[in-house]
């Protein structure tokens, strides 16, 4: 009887503690007979401090680790939040919250900041990377190295019109990337100059054509693609009663690029729906999407292929025209893909990765957010491109916006549709691509 007496109070305090340890979400994180402790070191010196671990991210006390960094502290009790700043960087987390900022801009962390005994334990990872510092995990030392980002200047090559809308919050607004960093954002006029700065290795990012990113990449140029933020701006436009692909037979249609991405799109689509581009449709080729919104609004052409803005500016001109076609909604039957076609992407450079890490991912968070913004702030960001002049006026902006897909979808999940469209490209045009579709190395994942 005392034996079981025994054994039950040995198993009573068991998942005592197993309880308790769950409680806390941040068990601390002690040696083993196999494992030894994780060691923090800062600049070289091993600091003597708590660690503690939730879903093996690193966890530190706030105070005393912001405190070594640099930073200013401050405790909101009410709230159980927390702000550190140093320098021109703030950042506020709160306990038992995923949803964290960076001066102002919301972020979400993997995971939530603790209150452990009378301290509250905060992610390391995310709050050393906000405050320009570098977090190196050592596993075969079990050790975590902090150290100081060196000062960067990081320069970014748009083109005007919609590529540029994509990131018109950060060209307006130019959110701090740290203390020691530089963004310098170019506007960039003619693709020919955006080549340019691009095989020069002048821009460290750029938002390009998804195939001249694969071209730039067979080249060996140094770029990987880290999102696609350009999902189509092709539609087909005219006064006469089209409500499908058969009844384009036998009809004239103007369209622009001969044989570049626009063109090759639409070709694969008439293809793809038994129409022959050279017999069954006549295609009459103008110099630009520009040049063909002219003709139309003069009444001198009456079916086209038409991107936007220009298709905007032409509906607003000529009320007898209507969109009959789609394209990026056609173009999900053929392929099976519902994410339309990547046409353009954001390209970084490998040297910028690998040596930068920390400014990549925020980098790319802002994006991200400055295009949730853009898509719900039409008006304002309208205004703001007229003001920044990206070639758009504010009442086009407004009025295109929705037709012109502009939406984030980093590498890693854009990778499926990016490939189809470039084996489409390949199979039309192999020089479009570069010669041959690109590799595994081509994208950048996180």
């Amino acid at each position: 009887m005392k034996n079981s007496t025994r054994i039950f109070l040995k198993i009573t305090a068991l998942v005592a503690a197993i309880i308790l340890i769950a409680a806390s979400g941040a068990p601390l994180l002690t040696a083993s007979a196999s494992t030894p402790p994780v060691r923090v070191v800062l600049d070289g010196e091993t600091l003597n401090i708590d660690v503690h671990s939730v879903r093996n991210r690193v966890m530190l006390p706030y105070r005393e680790i912001a405190e070594r960094l640099g930073a200013q502290v401050a405790w909101d009790a009410g709230r159980r939040s927390v702000t550190v700043t140093l320098g021109t960087s703030v950042v506020n987390l709160t306990v038992d919250n995923t949803s964290a900022s960076i001066n102002g801009r919301n972020v979400t962390l993997d995971v939530a900041p603790v209150i452990v005994g009378t301290r509250v334990f905060v992610p390391l990872r995310f709050l050393a990377s906000a405050l320009d510092w570098r977090v190196t995990w050592r596993s075969d030392t079990r050790t975590v190295a902090l150290s100081r980002i060196p000062a960067i200047t990081v320069n970014v090559a748009l083109p005007d019109g919609v590529p540029a809308l994509s990131m018109v919050r950060l060209l307006k607004e130019k959110p701090s990337m740290g203390t020691n960093t530089t963004v310098n954002y170019e506007i960039v006029r003619s693709p020919d100059l955006l080549a340019a700065r691009v095989v020069s290795g002048e821009a460290d990012i750029a938002v390009v054509p998804t195939n001249l990113a694969a071209v730039l990449h067979n080249r060996n140029t140094g770029y990987r693609l880290a999102a696609s933020t350009i999902w189509g701006v092709l539609y087909l436009v005219s006064n006469e009663n089209i409500t499908g692909w058969e009844d384009l037979r036998g009809k004239t249609i103007h369209t622009f690029g001969r044989g570049l991405t626009p063109d090759i799109v639409f070709r694969y689509l008439l293809t793809e729906n038994n129409l022959d581009p050279e017999r069954d449709v006549t295609l009459n080729y103008l110099g630009s999407g520009t040049e063909l919104a002219q003709a139309m609004i003069a009444g001198r052409v009456h079916t086209a292929v038409i991107p936007e803005p220009a298709l905007t500016q032409v509906l607003t001109r000529r009320q007898d025209l209507s969109v009959a076609l789609d394209l990026q909604k056609e173009w999900g039957d053929p392929t099976g893909l519902a994410d339309s076609y990547p046409q353009a992407s954001i390209i970084i450079s490998s040297r910028l990765i690998d040596n930068n890490p920390e400014f990549v991912r925020r980098f790319l968070q802002e994006v991200e957010q400055s295009i949730v913004w853009l898509n719900a702030n039409p008006k304002t960001a309208g205004t703001w491109a007229e003001e920044l002049q990206l070639g758009l006026t504010a009442a086009i902006v407004e009025r295109a916006l929705p037709r012109s897909n502009i939406r984030f979808v980093p590498a890693v999940r854009a990778r499926r549709a990016i490939e189809q469209y470039l084996k489409v490209l390949f199979d039309f045009a192999p020089e479009s691509v570069g010669g041959r579709l690109p590799g595994e190395n081509f994208y950048y994942t996180r």
